[in-house]
Formats: C-alpha cells, structure tokens, sequence
C-alpha cells in the first residue's frame, strides 16, 4: 500500500475523509476526536494528522484552519476504503420492469437509468448508450405510416430501438410485414452488427423472392449504420441542478464550469466513452480529469456489458468530496441488475417472437 500507512493512520484519513464527505468543513483534530477517535489521546491524534499532512493526504487551507483531503486521499479511500453496498432495491423497480417486459425504447431506458442514479445519490448522473450494433435482435417490425415513410422497431435483448424510413414509394401493409419476417427469420439471435454486415448477402434471395422490398432493405441498412455511430448515441443527463447542493459550488463561477460541461454533449460522450472501458466501477479524481474544467470534481463511471461487450456507460460527476462508497454501490448495484434481467430466460419474450 502506497507509503506504507499503518492502520491506526488508515482510520484517521478514513474517518478524516467521511467527516470532510459529511459536510465540507475542514477537519481538526479535537473535531476528530470528538466525533469519531476519543480512544486515541489528542496528542496522538494531532502527531498522526501532522504526518499524514506531511505525506500528501492532507492540507491547510489556511495556516489556522484545519485540514481538507487531499486528490492524493480520495484515491486512496477509493482504491482500499471503499466495501459498502447499501442500496435501495426500491429505486429500481420502474428499471426493472422495462427490462422485463422488452417493449420499452431504449431512449426512455437509458433516461429512467439516469434519473434513478441521480436520485439515488443526490448527483448529476450521466448514460451514454452507444453499442448499438453489439445489441441481440429478437424481432424486427416494419409499420407504415404515411404515404411513403415506415416506423422501424427492433427488439432487441435490451429493449426496442425505433426509427423511421422513407422508401420514398408507397408501400402497404404486406410488404412491411413480409421484409420484417424476413429479417427476424435471418437475424434472430444474431446482432445489429452481424444485420449490417451481412444483410447485402442476401440480396439474391431478396430479387427472387422479394424483389419489391430491395428499397426497405437498403434504406434499412443505412439507418442502422447511421444509428450504430458514435455521433447517434442515445444520450440522457439528469439531476445537474443537484450539483448546487453542494458547498464547493456556492461560487457561480465554479459552478459553471462544471454545469458547462454537464450540457456538452460531445464533450460528456468523451468523457463517458465506452470503447477502451474495463469492468467494474472506475474512478477519475481531481487533475486525473482531462477536462480542465473537471480538476475539482471527481468522475465514477460504471459499464454495462451484454455478452462481454459494452453497450453503455453510466456515470456520476460531483465534487472531490463526493459520497465515493454510496455511488460506488449505487453504480455497481444497478450494473449488476441490468446484468442479472438481460440474462433472464428467453421465454420472457415470447411475446416478441409472434407475428
């Protein structure tokens, strides 16, 4: 362990953190004391402070005042402090129940999810969804609607993705539905990825068969590539106004450069992107942050995956002094949730197979 702490140090920087956590004002050693370590003589106390102090986990703001944790502490308590898992079950249930039934889009999933989170934890949370072409498809639909345009509607192992088509040429019912069964009968099991790249194969079969559908089947394809980009990624943000809760935020000039970001939606879907993500919950502090205007806050960031891929990333931004154990249940309870319902039995979804 870094520096060797002992583990009398390890308690005071533990409860030094969580008192800071608490409520954002610098720590003293009577306080400490007090509240948390009257076993411990305030000599002792003061001795251990001033060391810890001295090896980067604590600072003055002031020369009188007491001491704040430092980056340096908030990433140890996260790598070796952190073993909670308290979370409500209740929060989850509108979640669980769009999983359970699949006949929920993915938009207001993903919205639900980030709502839920912030909730939970009192912090603005963010989920980027965009693994749509590693999605399982279990059912396509092709619905007319107006003149030449069509609702496309996919189900997938997560929940349905819907867009729209122009065929550019009327088109009625019996063929909308005759192009869907053939793509459910072909694509099922399969994933979105697998459709885009292998639908073209089929277009012999398409003439022989289906040759009046060749415009649905290319219009199609587009729409899914155009969806499965990284610029197409659903997208939800919730809870930033939580954020001046917090004190580190009564200055509305540092407040902005956080809620700035917070309302950049590239800039979020950078900071949250998937694609070199490992699992588990990961955790950027202070200057670790590549956003400049994130170097007093601290990012959490958990994955979820479906068949070892990523599909999304769900994260939480605060300030250094943020609730890193709560969130860190928060995150990694909902991720293994999302996980326990996508593994649940295929006949859940039989529904989605009839036509």
């Amino acid at each position: 362990m870094e520096d060797n702490l002992s583990s009398r140090k390890l308690e005071i920087l533990k409860k030094t953190i969580e008192e800071y956590i608490k409520d954002a004002q610098p720590i003293t050693s009577g306080g400490v004391h007090e509240r948390h370590l009257n076993d411990i003589s305030s000599a002792t106390l003061r001795n251990e402070l001033n060391a810890l102090e001295a090896m980067g986990y604590l600072k003055q703001l002031h020369t009188s005042g007491g001491r704040v944790p430092t980056q340096k502490a908030y990433r140890l308590y996260v790598n070796d402090l952190m073993n909670q898992t308290d979370f409500d079950e209740n929060s989850l249930a509108i979640i669980m129940e769009m999983f359970n039934r699949r006949t929920t889009s993915l938009e207001e999933i993903v919205s639900s999810i980030a709502k839920t989170i912030s909730k939970a934890t009192n912090y603005p949370a963010v989920v980027v969804l965009n693994g749509f072409d590693k999605l399982v498809i279990q059912n396509v639909k092709i619905i007319p609607v107006l003149g030449s345009r069509a609702i496309v509607l996919i189900t997938t192992n997560t929940g349905i993705i819907n867009n729209s088509i122009d065929t550019n040429d009327l088109i009625n019912e019996e063929v909308c539905a005759d192009a869907g069964n053939f793509l459910t009968h072909h694509f099922k099991g399969r994933t979105i990825a697998d459709m885009i790249l292998n639908i073209k194969s089929f277009e012999r079969e398409m003439n022989a068969d289906l040759k009046d559908y060749r415009n649905i089947f290319n219009l199609l394809s587009s729409c899914l590539t155009d969806l499965s980009s990284f610029k197409s990624a659903k997208f939800a943000t919730e809870g930033q106004i939580k954020l001046l809760n917090n004190p580190e935020y009564k200055d509305f000039e540092q407040a902005k450069k956080v809620l700035h970001v917070l309302e950049d939606e590239e800039e979020l879907k950078n900071i949250f992107s998937n694609e070199n993500s490992v699992a588990g919950v990961t955790f950027t502090i202070g200057k670790e942050n590549k956003n400049e205007d994130l170097e007093d806050c601290g990012v959490i960031t958990a994955n979820y995956s479906v068949n070892g891929n990523n599909i999304a990333s769900i994260g939480i931004i605060g300030p250094q002094r943020m609730n890193y154990s709560r969130v860190s249940a928060v995150l990694r309870y909902i991720v293994g949730e999302l996980n326990t319902i996508r593994q649940l039995p295929n006949n859940l979804n039989n529904n989605d197979d009839e036509e």
